[in-house]
């Protein structure tokens, strides 16, 4: 197979993969990749008992194939193939993953393919951190380089664009799958060659219109994850990729339908300014990020003032445009399970009602509980009239605003900055914030040994084997 020419983006990414060396990266960055993977196997191990959970084991089984590579949360091992499938979705499942924005959601994209390659490779704990640290930082600069959701057009309203998604994320997952794997930069080129052209459709846009909201989501994490493995996969015997993909007029962010491609923002300081770890939030409550910082208001009122949910009359909830003028976010309604993981009013009633934050929240008793789902009727979701204005000043703001009707009076909180964003040390989860987290994620499948897997993931650069950590998670 011919070389492959280092000028071309492709050809520099590969470049900058095989020159990451564990003991080269800025202790911010092995700690943020630790703090991602603990995050990520408590938000699967949350999802197992929910129905998204419970299909996604199924389907990995009927996938068949060898034992090749470890599934999260019990015993069974199935071919890397599936597992990865399996384990991207269980990430996913209840929308309590970890996101580095831009472009968003990347763990369950990302992590699962280098995993399984790792695995099946006998990669040590050092080479996993190098992994995860490359598919996050490419992960971030590609959704840099490209139109955002969230891009703001001075004097308008934000609203969602026709085309947008998370399919650029296949660009870093395959990079990392094959580190994991140990290819030479060559055939890791040719496999993000191949992988560009096999990133799905960005279809995030007609997802979120249509009701109820269906399984596969803003971009199914399994088929993602088992994308990056297969490009990996093609490339080591001998399939060439387009190298020249990122590259032109017709490259890969036209064909994707994005309306904006700055390569600058790709390579600019690449492997000397790493950017993921401060654009790294992670989620307090299982539901889309889009009404994290109202749910921090309510909490506060509540707490302050001792509500009880018959006191209250109504609940106004200023948030994100996006979740004020889309039905998913702003229905008073629950019409499957993966509502519940979009849903302002269902997120509302399950703080005011006191549901611990984890999988009680995905539970089939709470998503049919009529006293719970009654009380969405009370929430009216409202665009926040300065949301626009702060996010163009602070990329991090996320402003939200909270009034209670109870009483006889109405209580008020509002709050800039959501918990878990890095934008401040105030809402930044401390490491003990996200051990939390992760105990009470584990606390039904893996109790005995969730202690174990932690201590494992903080000393990950410490295992000759990252097979030591995947046989007891």
């Amino acid at each position: 197979m011919a070389a492959v020419a280092c000028d071309t983006l492709i050809g520099r990414l590969a470049d900058f993969a095989a020159a990451v060396r564990y003991d080269a990266l800025p202790a911010q960055v092995v700690a943020e990749c630790k703090r991602i993977l603990l995050d990520s196997l408590g938000c699967a191990y949350a999802a197992l008992g929910a129905d998204k959970g419970r299909l996604a084991m199924q389907a990995g089984r009927d996938m068949g194939g060898p034992a090749e590579a470890s599934v999260f949360g019990g015993q069974e091992r199935l071919s890397a193939a599936s597992a990865a499938f399996v384990n991207g979705e269980l990430i996913n499942a209840l929308d309590f993953d970890a996101c580095t924005i831009p472009p968003g959601h990347v763990a369950p994209y990302a992590l699962p393919p280098l995993l399984a390659a790792g695995e099946a490779a006998r990669a040590g704990g050092k080479r996993i951190i190098e992994a995860i640290a490359v598919a996050h930082e490419v992960c971030a600069r590609v959704g840099s380089a490209m139109s955002h959701y969230r891009d703001l057009t001075p004097g308008q309203r934000l609203g969602f664009p026709p085309v947008t998604g998370y399919s650029s994320t296949i660009i870093g997952s395959t990079l990392a799958c094959a580190l994991a794997r140990g290819m030479p930069r060559d055939l890791t080129a040719h496999a993000v060659g191949l992988a560009a052209r096999m990133a799905p459709a960005q279809s995030m846009t007609k997802w979120i219109q249509t009701l109820p909201a269906t399984d596969d989501k803003y971009l199914m994490a399994g088929w993602m994850a088992q994308a990056a493995l297969q490009a990996v996969l093609l490339a080591s015997n001998g399939y060439r990729g387009d190298v020249a993909a990122l590259e032109g007029e017709y490259g890969f962010w036209r064909y994707m339908g994005v309306r904006k491609w700055n390569p600058r923002a790709l390579t600019d300081g690449l492997g000397t300014d790493w950017r993921f770890p401060d654009l790294t939030i992670y989620k307090p409550y299982p539901t889309c990020r889009i009404s994290h910082t109202v749910l921090d208001c309510l909490g506060a009122i509540l707490a302050d003032h001792a509500l009880k949910p018959h006191e209250i009359e109504n609940v106004a909830a200023y948030c994100d445009p996006h979740a004020a003028t889309l039905p998913m976010f702003a229905n008073t309604f629950i019409a499957s399970a993966g509502d519940a993981a979009m849903n302002v009013a269902y997120a509302v009633s399950m703080i005011v009602h006191g549901v611990r934050s984890g999988p009680a929240w995905h539970d089939d008793a709470t998503l049919n509980n009529d006293r719970l789902l009654a009380f969405m009727r009370k929430v009216t979701v409202l665009p926040h009239p300065r949301f626009e204005e702060m996010l163009a000043a602070e990329p991090q703001s996320r402003i939200g605003r909270v009034e209670i009707r109870a009483r006889g009076r109405t209580f008020e909180s509002e709050l800039h900055y959501r918990k878990g964003s890095p934008a401040t040390p105030r809402t930044r989860m401390a490491d003990t914030e996200l051990l939390e987290k992760f105990t009470h994620c584990a606390s039904r499948a893996k109790a005995g040994s969730a202690e174990r897997i932690a201590a494992m993931i903080f000393r990950l650069e410490q295992l000759d084997d990252i097979g030591e950590l995947a046989r007891i998670w």
